[in-house]
C-alpha cells in the first residue's frame, strides 16, 4: 500500500471535517436548533480536524524500518571472535574492518598497533614486522571512492607515527586524483576488489 503524504493525510482530514460539518448543519437546520448548537459544531468539526490530523501523523510514524544488522551486534568480541571469517565485509563498520585487518596483518606476522580516534592523523594501525620496519595503515570502510585529501592526509600521518611506508585500505575504490598523489607520495592503495580477494583466500586458509 502506498504511503500517504503529507498532502494526501490532509485531504483525507479535510474531506473528513467536511462531511462531519454537513450532517452537524443538516441536523442542527432541520430540527432548528439554534444558533448555540450551529457554534458549538463549528467547534467540534475544528477539534475533530485537529485531533484526525494528529492521529494520521502518528500512525505514520510508528512504523520502524528494519535495519540490517551490523557486524558490531554480531560480534561479542571483534578482535578475536570467529564470526570475522564468516561474516561478509560489507555488511561491517568501520571499526569491524579495522578488527579484521588488524587480524589479517596479526596473521601475516606483524606486530599491530590499534591507534583511531582522535588525533589519528590518519592512521588505524601500525604495522612493524620483526626487524622494526613501521607502516601507517588507514582502513576506510566506504562506498564512496576515497580522494586525494584522505592520501594527503595519511602522508602527514606517517611522518608523525615516525613509520617508513603508508598503505590505504578500502573497500570501495580510489578517485584519479588519489592515485596520482599516491603514486608522487609512494603511499600503496588497496582496493575493494584486492581487499575481498586477499581476505577471501586468507579466509579460506583459516578455516581448513
Amino acid at each position: 500500500m502506498r504511503k500517504l503524504s503529507k498532502r494526501d493525510k490532509k485531504n483525507i482530514t479535510s474531506a473528513l471535517t467536511g462531511i462531519l460539518m454537513l450532517i452537524l448543519m443538516s441536523v442542527c437546520f432541520y430540527l432548528n436548533l439554534g444558533m448555540y448548537f450551529f457554534f458549538g459544531s463549528l467547534i467540534v468539526c475544528a477539534l475533530f480536524n485537529g485531533a484526525f490530523g494528529s492521529f494520521l501523523e502518528r500512525a505514520g510514524t510508528q512504523k520502524k524500518v528494519a535495519r540490517k544488522p551490523t557486524l558490531k551486534s554480531q560480534i561479542k568480541n571483534s578482535s578475536n571472535s570467529d564470526d570475522l571469517l564468516t561474516v561478509g565485509i560489507d555488511q561491517m563498520s568501520g571499526t569491524d574492518f579495522e578488527c579484521l585487518m588488524e587480524q589479517f596483518y596479526t596473521d601475516k606476522g606483524y606486530k599491530v598497533k590499534r591507534v583511531g580516534g582522535s588525533g589519528d592523523h590518519e592512521v588505524d594501525l601500525i604495522l612493524q614486522d620483526k626487524k622494526g620496519y613501521k607502516i601507517a595503515v588507514q582502513c576506510k570502510r566506504w562506498k564512496k571512492n576515497v580522494g586525494n585529501d584522505i592520501v594527503l592526509r595519511l602522508k602527514a600521518g606517517k611522518q608523525v607515527h615516525g613509520c617508513y611506508d603508508a598503505w590505504i585500505v578500502t573497500t570501495s575504490h580510489f578517485t584519479r586524483a588519489a592515485i596520482e598523489a599516491a603514486e608522487s607520495l609512494n603511499i600503496r592503495l588497496i582496493n575493494g576488489a584486492q581487499v575481498h580477494d586477499m581476505i577471501g583466500r586468507w579466509r579460506r586458509e583459516k578455516l581448513k
